[in-house]
């Protein structure tokens, strides 16, 4: 028995039916919108890395613009400390140039009274001797209390006394136990001139000779 003949129109359309392949515009509209989505995140990242360095620009302007005005601030301010030094030298020197001043203006007032002693003892025409020693001591008296007043102090060493070479000058030596009476070596056997202090300073040492 032959087996029954298919109709040609039905195999096609069977054959349609069971094909499942995708279709080719089918693929292509997929490929399609996948690409575009593709461009889209590339196009949102290189937006938000444009967005960030421009964020990134403006802060790094605003930080300069800060450092550069604190840095105008200081130098203000080092320019405001310079010029106040430059008055404080300059009070400063004033100042010790009045106190100099001052000071010898202070000297010379208490020298005046010695001054005037020495013009009327000058003035006196008949004086004898002890008049006259006592006069001049009174006048030295008060020369020394002038010098006091004014920071000088006297430096008097006595016979015997220990050489000091910080407060002495020696002007010769002796043999000390040639003179009357004995004095022992590196002592002093006289004092030729007074020597004077000024501020605990030796402003002039005194003049002695050193037995030897």
């Amino acid at each position: 028995m032959n087996p029954t003949k298919k109709d040609p129109y039905q195999e096609v359309s069977e054959s349609l039916e069971s094909d499942t392949s995708p279709i080719v515009g089918s693929n292509i509209d997929s490929a399609s919108s996948k690409n575009i989505n593709n461009d889209e995140n590339e196009f949102i990242e290189v937006t938000q890395d444009n967005t960030h360095k421009s964020v990134d620009t403006v802060e790094d302007s605003s930080t300069f613009s800060k450092l550069e005005s604190d840095l105008l601030t200081e130098k203000d301010k080092s320019l405001r400390l310079q010029a106040e030094l430059d008055n404080v030298r300059k009070r400063s020197s004033q100042e010790v140039l009045n106190a100099g001043k001052f000071a010898i203006e202070d000297f010379a007032l208490n020298l005046l009274p010695v001054a005037d002693s020495l013009e009327a003892a000058l003035e006196l025409k008949e004086q004898s001797s002890e008049q006259l020693k006592s006069g001049v001591e009174l006048t030295l008296k008060q020369l020394e209390q002038t010098f006091e007043r004014s920071g000088l102090k006297i430096i008097n060493p006595k016979v015997s006394d220990k050489f000091d070479p910080n407060q002495h000058q020696a002007v010769s030596t002796l043999n000390g136990e040639e003179v009357d009476p004995i004095v022992s070596s590196g002592h002093i056997i006289s004092v030729l001139q007074k020597g004077y202090f000024l501020a605990g300073r030796v402003l002039r040492p005194a003049l002695v000779v050193v037995a030897a």
